[in-house]
């Protein structure tokens, strides 16, 4: 079992999710929409563990710990600093219901996802 230490959920996060959203001229389109902002750890891949990452996922370049949510999953993507980035899998730490681990990669190509709204 391993345990959380929530002195590490030091950076704000925020959850988005496509879906309809309304532009400026009141026309329905589809965008991003925020779900959830929350404490999270978020740091790069270093090292060893990136070549162990890269041996399962070719896409993988950050690591995300957050409290348990429902409905996070690989159609989510994450904003944090102002970049956007794409979630590649979720893993409930234990199955205990109490902490996520999420792999993801900084969004890069621009029609991988429509614009924020």
């Amino acid at each position: 079992m391993r345990t959380m230490n929530i002195g590490k959920l030091n950076r704000r996060i925020t959850f988005l999710k496509l879906g309809e959203t309304e532009d400026k001229m009141g026309q329905t389109t589809q965008g991003l929409k925020e779900m959830k902002t929350v404490w999270a750890s978020f740091y790069p891949i270093r090292g060893t563990e990136f070549y162990e990452v890269q041996k399962i996922q070719s896409r993988v370049s950050h690591k995300c710990y957050v409290r348990y949510l429902e409905g996070i999953d690989t159609n989510c993507y994450i904003r944090y600093n102002g970049t956007v980035y794409a979630i590649n899998s979720v893993i409930d730490v234990d199955f205990e219901h109490k902490m996520l681990e999420i792999y993801c990669y900084e969004r890069v190509n621009k029609e991988e996802i429509p614009d924020e709204q």
